[in-house]
């Protein structure tokens, strides 16, 4: 798969309030002075966060980021829409990562299809002939983590992405060993968010400041990187701010991403099998 840098800037908080963009240009242009990789998503914001982006690209074509962009594959008219009016609303040649978000569960969805063949999949080889996909990940569940990883033996699949930190590895235990055994390469979301995102991570907080504070790392940026350069299969960590202080503990936490020490490592296995 093509290197992503170890941070990925998350946009899904650019856009919230479309009256008042002025605070997320000045953000949007950091990350793209800062040269990562942006994540984003047409839905975002119902849409909002495509409009900054297009404007702060407008204003510098020359350093517009590499960029991963959700695509939703329910359909292949879908698909194929979702695909060309990403490109045509930012004013992209092509997406460089498709995250193809496997949103309908039924059998004989995309990922049953990369198996087997399909419309689906037919239409992903189209896209990529156009040059409108360079590659693709697959979102992973636990519900279709197993399949999925089988499925990135179509050709057609660079990797995988899902919701990895310390307290969540959302996949199952024999798709997430695969992962490693195959080396398959694999984005990490909600991994710098600063804390557990829901009801049952957060009752980890306790023990996750404490592992925090015996890594000898600063806040939960810095040992969220630091774990993340820890897994080798792991090529990048995604992270959404709207705050410029927030993006720069970022991007100053992402030249030092030292692998944590192997007792803070296992620790982490045990907060998450709790």
């Amino acid at each position: 798969m093509t290197p992503l840098t170890p941070y990925t800037f998350g946009t899904m908080s650019l856009g919230r309030n479309p009256a008042d963009i002025a605070q997320d240009l000045v953000v949007a242009r950091r990350a793209m002075e800062a040269g990562v990789w942006f994540h984003s998503s047409p839905t975002y914001n119902q849409g909002f966060t495509f409009m900054v982006l297009r404007l702060a690209f407008d204003e510098n074509r020359d350093r517009v980021p590499r960029m991963v962009i959700k695509v939703r594959d329910a359909s292949v008219a879908l698909m194929r829409f979702e695909v060309e009016d990403s490109c045509r609303r930012l004013g992209l040649d092509a997406i460089d990562v498709a995250q193809l978000v496997s949103m309908d569960p039924r059998p004989g969805n995309l990922v049953d299809q990369l198996r087997s063949g399909g419309p689906l999949a037919d239409e992903l080889a189209s896209l990529r002939e156009r040059g409108l996909i360079r590659q693709a990940v697959l979102f992973l569940t636990p519900e279709n983590s197993d399949a999925a990883v089988e499925a990135t033996k179509s050709g057609l699949i660079e990797g995988v992405i899902l919701y990895w930190n310390a307290w969540q590895c959302d996949c199952s235990d024999t798709a997430w060993a695969a992962i490693r055994e195959k080396g398959i390469s694999t984005l990490a979301l909600r991994t710098l968010g600063g804390g557990p995102s829901d009801q049952a991570s957060s009752a980890k907080s306790e023990d996750l400041a404490e592992l925090i504070k015996a890594a000898g790392c600063r806040h939960s940026t810095e040992f969220n990187l630091r774990l993340a350069a820890s897994e080798p299969v792991i090529r990048t960590t995604i992270g959404g701010t709207a705050s410029l202080a927030h993006l720069e503990d970022y991007l100053k936490a992402a030249t030092n991403t030292a692998p944590l020490s192997a007792e803070i490592l296992q620790r982490v296995d045990l907060l998450r099998v709790r």
